[in-house]
């Protein structure tokens, strides 16, 4: 019988996939690699990285992020060779990054068919994803196989990220492949769109709390994916400035 994995975006995703699906094991992505340190030499170097920005964006400490986060990570490196994986990611920068680093794990082990499996695309909901979706096996059904070219893609994608390469990230998303819609779009949120800038002009305009910048914030740029911990951590250190 084939292995079968399904690697969420999140906590939420994957309660949501236990209620509803019962085929397969879940592997949750803990990360938030869309803002923080990401150069390292190697991976053992990347956690280092990655545990030093969680901990202070988040004031965890640096024991439960690798017990958290590392531990999943290392789930996917250890799925046997020849089973079916299965990505529940959204479609908005956030959880762009963390797709495009996942698939750069999964690219190590062999013979994996790997899937991409896509939310809702509503235009009056295109960033809200999963979230508000009742039934979760109707989405297996469209899921899109990732030939080698969207994986080297992927791979691709993650090194430039990681290295601040906007030229290389705009080339990229050039593109054109099934396991990534709204590449472009995401490319050029990534490097023309400041979250700092947004809440800065909130402050100007009067608007000072922050159930409504975040109201605002996700009505606006639901392309950059922040939830309300991300709005929250940018909102209180303008706050002191």
């Amino acid at each position: 019988m084939k292995n079968i994995f399904h690697i969420t975006n999140g906590d939420h995703l994957a309660e949501a996939w236990k209620r509803t699906l019962s085929a397969g094991e879940v592997i949750i992505c803990r990360e938030a690699l869309v803002s923080g340190d990401l150069k390292a030499g190697s991976l053992e170097g990347f956690w280092e990285v990655r545990a030093k920005s969680i901990c202070e964006d988040y004031k965890i400490s640096k024991e439960n992020y690798y017990e958290i986060s590392v531990s999943e990570f290392e789930k996917i490196l250890s799925i046997p060779e020849h089973s079916e994986v299965n990505l529940w990611f959204e479609d908005d920068l956030f959880c762009q990054v963390n797709l495009w680093f996942c698939v750069s794990l999964l690219s190590k082990v062999n013979d994996l068919k790997i899937y991409r499996v896509f939310p809702k695309t509503a235009s009056e909901n295109r960033w809200k994803g999963f979230s508000d979706s009742d039934n979760l096996e109707i989405f297996l059904e469209s899921k899109v196989l990732f030939n080698k070219n969207d994986i080297e893609l992927a791979e691709n994608l993650w090194k430039a990220y990681q290295k601040k390469d906007t030229y290389s990230l705009k080339q990229l998303a050039e593109n054109q492949s099934g396991c990534f819609r709204f590449l472009k779009e995401v490319v050029d949120a990534y490097i023309n769109v400041n979250p700092e800038n947004f809440i800065k002009n909130q402050f100007k305009k009067g608007l000072t709390d922050f159930d409504s910048i975040f109201e605002k914030f996700q009505e606006e740029l639901g392309i950059i994916g922040f939830g309300d911990l991300q709005v929250r951590n940018i909102y209180q250190k303008l706050l002191t400035q």
